[in-house]
């Protein structure tokens, strides 16, 4: 028999029961998932007497009762008793929390002085009084740092596009959002191409959450005033998150907004040091993820050899456009472009680095942050120049390939008659092909220390991933778990992936050995306890 916390028509433990007498709630109690996340779950950002404070607020908002019994088919919560060292250390602080947030209602039931004094006489006698009066002041009277603690029951804001072409846009919020929900967190999904703003504001204006999150989003760079300059977020109160997936560069412009509490996240090591130095702004290292999946698709039924998903994206338009810009921006374009073709190891900024630098060229951050906004074709011309070796490279050793997308229709290389091209496809539809092939390939966009969701999901569909290598899977993957190579040395790609067609148990250990790492280490609900874990440690240092 177990100790459940579940709704009763009426009756059921009150708020004030549970005030004075913390004993009702000891013991290990069970909570269902979906009430956790009704009531904005669990708050973390309290030390100790998490379990007693959630059920104070599902004492005042549902009437509710503790039973002795047995749990259902429902997803439960388990809420344990402190230990004891943690309940001396920080018990008293949720007490005085509680004191703070509930003042009102205390004043109202002539309960407020008797919590006070309770607390007070506790503090005097342990000799911790000066800390604890200095605590009470700042619950009762609810500055920054209760509003800190507070946010930990508040609603998670994610923002969606609601374009179609940012179906995977709307696919990581809607994942991340789901996993967080599955861990009790209550989550606003806010669709931005529907943004109404008077529905916004009452939505958003002035409220607090535990988070708000955008996906490579612009909502941040909205002005409320653009007189004044304020930003719409300014008015919002919480920690804000723009989860950026392109270099930071290609976002310059919508990274302007720069208010104290807006972080970052991005998912190639690199880029976070771009973010840092040049952007000035605080960054967490989030790698992408992909849906999770049982990889289960017979080998008979896995009709592709070799798929790509993704655009064709013809460098030689970037270059003609390179070609119209002024002669001095052209003349550092065509140097840069041919240091990122010499050195395919070099990151974007490291090769306009040393290409100035060769010229004897220095210039301060701001100044270097704007010519790398300016030059930004060249990044797109060099990832599209590669691709399209890689992709020729295959092709001409007769190697079949099936491709999605539109772009690929009129594409040079149509001349060859194995490169099979497809009608573009979902994200949903994406994960269909992938379980269907024995191989994919995957391109980085120059992300030298990235990890992105196509390279996820294609290894959790349990087929073998071949993509030029990254710092991030030289330490995380091996060579036992997809096929790596480098852009320099691609003549050597279609002899590897011929052995792996031609052995189909060297091919389904690797493919395995794949599903293996990325299911522990990249699947969505992994990322939704990851970010937990970063608004965990921003609280720590504030």
């Amino acid at each position: 028999m177990e100790r459940i916390v579940r709704r009763v028509a009426d009756g059921g433990f009150s708020f004030f029961e549970l005030l004075l007498d913390e004993n009702l709630c000891s013991g290990t109690v069970w909570v269902d998932t979906e009430l956790v996340k009704e009531l904005g779950g669990v708050n973390t950002y309290l030390a100790a007497k998490q379990k007693y404070e959630l059920l104070l607020r599902a004492a005042l908002d549902v009437n509710v009762e503790l039973y002795e019994g047995e749990k259902d088919d429902r997803q439960y919560v388990a809420l344990l008793d402190d230990e004891p060292d943690k309940l001396i250390a920080a018990g008293w602080k949720t007490d005085c929390y509680v004191i703070g947030k509930y003042s009102e209602l205390l004043r109202e039931h002539e309960l407020f002085n008797l919590c006070l004094q309770a607390v007070i006489k506790e503090a005097q006698e342990v000799e911790r009084l000066n800390k604890t009066l200095l605590y009470l002041e700042q619950m009762i009277g609810r500055t920054g740092k209760y509003w800190q603690i507070d946010e930990g029951a508040e609603p998670i804001l994610i923002y969606c596009e609601g374009r179609i072409e940012c179906d995977v846009l709307n696919t990581f919020s809607k994942q991340l959002g789901l996993a967080l929900e599955q861990m009790g967190k209550k989550v606003i999904l806010y669709d931005c191409k529907e943004m109404d703003m008077n529905q916004w504001m009452d939505l958003c204006m002035g409220q607090h959450f535990q988070a708000v999150i955008g996906m490579q989003s612009a909502v941040f760079s909205e002005k409320a005033d653009r007189v004044c300059g304020k930003y719409l977020h300014d008015y919002v109160h919480g920690p804000k998150f723009n989860y950026i997936f392109d270099h930071p560069v290609m976002m310059h412009k919508y990274l302007e907004y720069s208010a104290d509490d807006f972080y970052l996240l991005l998912h190639d090591a690199g880029h976070m040091a771009f973010a840092e130095k040049y952007l000035k702004k605080r960054s967490w290292l989030m790698p992408l993820a992909g849906i999770k999946s049982a990889g289960g698709m017979h080998e008979e039924d896995r009709c592709y050899d070799i798929t790509f998903i993704g655009i064709y994206g013809d460098y030689r338009k970037e270059v003609r456009i390179i070609h119209q810009m002024n002669r001095r921006l052209r003349f550092i374009a065509n140097r840069f472009l041919l240091k990122m073709r010499r050195n395919t190891n070099l990151t974007a900024e490291q090769a306009l680095t040393e290409t100035l630098a060769e010229r004897g060229i220095y210039p301060l951050e701001q100044e270097f942050l704007e010519l790398l906004y300016e030059l930004r074709v060249v990044i797109s011309c060099v990832m599209h120049y590669y691709r399209d070796r890689v992709i020729h490279v295959l092709l001409e050793s007769g190697l079949c390939l099936d491709v999605f997308g539109e772009s690929w229709q009129n594409c040079p290389l149509r001349r060859y008659s194995n490169l099979r091209c497809h009608p573009a496809v979902t994200v949903q539809e994406s994960i269909s092909v992938w379980q269907k092939s024995k191989l994919s390939v995957n391109i980085m966009s120059w992300h030298k220390s990235g990890f992105t969701e196509r390279m996820a999901q294609i290894m959790l569909e349990k087929a073998v991933l071949i993509t030029d290598t990254t710092a991030y899977l030289d330490k995380n993957y091996g060579d036992r778990d997809l096929l790596a190579f480098q852009l320099e040395k691609i003549d050597s790609l279609p002899g590897q992936i011929h052995k792996l067609l031609a052995d189909t148990a060297l091919r389904k250990e690797i493919a395995e050995n794949g599903w293996q790492k990325t299911i522990r280490q990249h699947t969505w609900d992994i990322r939704a306890a990851q970010f937990l874990e970063i608004l965990h440690s921003r609280m720590e240092a504030v």
